[in-house]
């Protein structure tokens, strides 16, 4: 991802969520922070802080949640773990979805959002 595509994303998630997004850079890594991004039913909590790490070393955005994050089962993602980013705890979890320069990020983040919905 090139600096262009960084602004993009940033710009898409500003439109959607204003005042609500935060944003910040970490190095040559630049963070979004969603302060409310809603779940599905079942899951616990219900709403979740998202963290979202464009890096241009990375073909596509990394994900991460608040800490704990149930799944609508009641249990944590499979192949979750703790990861420390700019001072703060994130979890992190497996999941794979596609990504091309261009994509839609609120498509992205949707994706995200359903694999708190699988029991798994």
């Amino acid at each position: 991802m090139d600096a262009k595509e960084l602004d993009r994303i940033a710009g898409q998630l500003a439109s959607v969520y204003g005042q609500t997004i935060k944003v910040g850079q970490d190095g040559h890594r630049r963070l979004i922070q969603i302060d409310r991004v809603e779940l599905y039913p079942g899951c616990r909590p219900l709403e979740t802080t998202m963290l979202l790490v464009l890096d241009p070393a990375h073909p596509k955005p990394q994900v991460f949640v608040t800490p704990g994050q149930l799944l609508a089962n009641g249990r944590l993602p499979k192949n979750n773990s703790n990861i420390l980013i700019a001072g703060q705890t994130w979890m992190q979890f497996s999941f794979n979805i596609p990504w091309s320069d261009g994509d839609n990020i609120m498509r992205f983040i949707a994706a995200a959002r359903q694999r708190f919905a699988q029991n798994e």
